[in-house]
């Protein structure tokens, strides 16, 4: 029969294990032999004391401080996230935004922080790899927030040009109604540009595909305002030129908005944070538990060591007593072995005289002295 090297090694191992460790029908039988041995004892005294400092190890849990600031690593990053999203709908929604841009040159490197700080502490290779996938969707993230505002700046800017344009055509409109004879032309211009304007209002505001349609269509009706004064005909092709600006970047930035829909960091974010708090709120029940744990054990420590002192004290006089008695007995027969030696004959029927304890232990200490 053929056996492998895994096999033989631990045949030779558990043939130089004590048998009881073998067979576990043993194992009663030997822990009573050898319970109060001093092998035994100090077995003992170093299981207590090993069962202390991992009780004691347990109740300190250093895991709970690094969840926590774990989790406020992660609250720090959502709300990085959070303000991101506000100022790119603030931006979607036509307003204008402060001067200061929403990602700040340190809000990538802390998210970044909390997801790597996150990322030992995750403990199966699913969230793992969520993590690092997080991380990919911020780094894309920040880019996409920063070339969004852009967009948005871009486009407000092309809509209050479009804006101003209007105004001043119809001031030019006004200063050329008494010279230019064709004043329904003029009319029609100024109708044209208005209605232009408010699609553009329209398209920045709510960027349907409708309305966009609806604003190129009008938009392509500027350049065709011919014999018209050259001051209204510059006002409406600056006008043209704003509408075409909206119409380019306004896509730009629906696409950028969507693509911000698509990475969904916000709520990948919020279920890793609630997955660790979970796992923080655990940790701190069982350090809980672990402490009251190592009280209870404490205090059953201590009632043992003082019941141990109270038996050795115990001990300690019963062995003085012993001891006394012993010494007595031992003076007794020194006192018959000199007197047998000095030749003089015992009177049993005369009692022996009280010999103090002093006197009994100095006679025993000279015949120890004495003796080879």
């Amino acid at each position: 029969m053929r056996i492998s090297v895994s096999e033989w090694t631990a045949l030779r191992l558990a043939l130089k294990l004590p048998r009881s460790l073998v067979n576990p029908e043993l194992l009663p039988a030997a822990i009573r032999e050898h319970a109060f041995t001093r092998r035994g004892i100090a077995i003992a005294a170093f299981v207590l004391l090993a069962l202390l400092v991992f009780l004691h190890v347990k109740a300190a849990d250093p895991g709970v401080k690094r969840l926590t600031e774990l989790v406020a690593q992660l609250t720090g990053a959502r709300l990085i996230d959070a303000r991101w999203d506000a100022a790119t709908a603030t931006g979607a929604r036509g307003e204008a935004g402060t001067a200061k841009s929403a990602v700040q040159p340190n809000d990538l490197a802390r998210i970044h922080r909390a997801l790597d700080a996150a990322a030992p502490e995750a403990k199966t290779t699913a969230v793992r790899t969520a993590i690092a996938d997080l991380r990919k969707a911020y780094t894309e993230k920040a880019d996409v927030v920063g070339r969004l505002e852009r967009a948005s700046a871009d486009s407000r800017q092309a809509l209050a040009g479009a804006m101003r344009a209007d105004a001043a055509i119809t001031m030019l409109i006004r200063n050329a109604w008494r010279e230019f004879p064709q004043r329904e032309r003029l009319v029609a211009a100024e109708n044209l540009a208005l209605r232009v304007i408010v699609e553009a209002q329209q398209y920045t505001h709510a960027p349907s595909a409708a309305h966009r349609t609806s604003l190129a269509s009008y938009a392509a009706d500027l350049p065709k305002a011919q014999s018209l004064p050259k001051p209204v005909q510059a006002g409406l092709a600056s006008l043209e030129n704003d509408v075409h600006q909206i119409l380019l970047l306004k896509p730009l930035e629906q696409m950028l908005a969507e693509r911000l829909i698509t990475l969904r960091t916000g709520p990948r974010l919020d279920e890793l944070n609630e997955l660790f708090d979970r796992e923080l709120t655990d940790a701190i029940v069982w350090r809980d538990r672990y402490r009251i744990a190592l009280l209870v054990y404490a205090a059953l420590l201590a009632a043992l060591l003082a019941w141990l002192g109270v038996r050795a004290i115990a001990k300690y006089r019963d062995l003085e007593v012993l001891y006394a008695g012993q010494t007595r007995e031992l003076a007794k027969a020194l006192r018959k072995l000199r007197t047998i030696e000095d030749g003089a004959a015992p009177d049993e029927r005369r009692r022996p005289e009280p010999v103090p304890a002093q006197e009994e232990a100095r006679i025993v200490s000279e015949h120890r002295r004495s003796a080879p």
